[in-house]
């Protein structure tokens, strides 16, 4: 009887054994299908979201130029990497140097991530300056990434004008092509003259580089500082037959293209204007693609995910190098700190270079 009696307690313990250790892998199944299933959820409703809308890109300046031609490429090959695989559409509105785009999308477009924007140089420059109404906080877009920094080139033809360097430009004027006053195309011209004597007269007012590139082949102006890629891309043969010349670069390091064209920051007088012309310098922000603030999370991380999958995929590097775009992708993260950086300039610097750049 006491082994029967012990018989049937070791029964009924391995069945609670059992029964528990039942209604622990169900338990363990339903902790692992919990974690997976919002991650799931989240991309379905990211797709479901999508499927059958419309992404529209915005650009502040007119057809045919640098960051219209980007877009329209870009635009081509966006929707596959986006789930539920909207078509995405090219947006031109341009004013204010580009201005009226970035106040538009930061304050009045959707914000449900239908409505995105690759704006033009000087997001955080015009906010610092305070140039153009700049009504938007460039650290609170929700930026997907860039394509790489630009090298901006102050660039005349040569059968225009006899000026060959910016101390030739100290003795004899030269007429510039601009997009506004707000914009970097007038702004560092402006800045010349102040410091380093030059006699630019600029003429602002032109709807974009392209704009900017027919006026001078029609002799209207001599040159223009814009951005070098736009010469790569549309004016190639211009860049071939040397028939500009190239007074001063701004970018981290020379353009391999134009070995012996000084950086701004090697023509500095002293440690103020170096700081000066670093911050003008320094371009990660000047060819970046955002949303504006409020856009849901998970569709922020689709799309900044599609963005940086785009910029990768062979189909559209093919693309971009027969229209001679050069991709070097920045993060997120990279835009936006050069964003943080911007705004962190020091006081005294800053009233130097608004003094410079003749403000108050």
């Amino acid at each position: 009887e006491a082994q029967s009696a012990a018989n049937d307690n070791s029964i009924f313990q391995w069945e609670a054994i059992m029964r528990f250790s039942k209604f622990a892998a169900t338990a363990l199944a339903g902790v692992a299908l919990a974690g997976f299933m919002p991650a799931t959820a989240n991309a379905d409703a990211v797709s479901d979201f999508y499927k059958g809308r419309n992404i529209t890109i915005f650009v502040g300046l007119s057809p045919g130029g640098l960051y219209s031609t980007w877009a329209q490429i870009f635009a081509k090959h966006f929707g596959k990497h986006v789930p539920g695989n909207p078509t995405v559409i090219v947006k031109h509105m341009p004013g204010a140097g580009g201005q009226k785009a970035l106040n538009y999308v930061y304050n009045a477009a959707p914000k449900d991530g239908t409505a995105i924007i690759t704006p033009n140089s000087g997001v955080a420059r015009n906010v610092i300056l305070k140039r153009g109404n700049p009504k938007y906080d460039p650290t609170k877009f929700r930026w997907l990434g860039g394509w790489g920094e630009p090298s901006t080139v102050l660039s005349l033809l040569k059968h225009l004008t006899p000026v060959r360097s910016l101390k030739d430009a100290t003795k004899q004027q030269v007429i510039l092509g601009a997009i506004s006053k707000s914009s970097i195309t007038y702004l560092l011209p402006a800045m010349y003259n102040n410091l380093l004597g030059t006699k630019f007269k600029i003429i602002a007012g032109y709807k974009g580089g392209s704009k900017v590139r027919l006026a001078m082949e029609k002799g209207e102006v001599q040159g223009w500082s814009g951005q070098l890629a736009g010469w790569v891309s549309r004016k190639p043969e211009w860049l071939r037959d040397d028939k500009l010349v190239h007074l001063v670069q701004l970018s981290s390091k020379r353009s391999p293209i134009l070995p012996n064209t000084p950086l701004l920051s090697e023509l500095a007088k002293n440690d103020t204007q170096k700081e000066m012309f670093n911050f003008l310098q320094s371009g990660k922000g000047d060819r970046a693609t955002a949303l504006p603030p409020g856009v849901p999370a998970d569709r922020a991380m689709a799309l900044e995910k599609a963005y940086q999958a785009t910029i990768r995929d062979a189909a559209f590097q093919a693309d971009a190098k027969k229209r001679k775009f050069k991709t070097d992708p920045l993060t997120a993260a990279e835009v936006l700190g050069s964003m943080k950086q911007a705004l962190a300039m020091k006081s005294a610097t800053l009233m130097a270079l608004k003094k410079a750049l003749g403000g108050k």
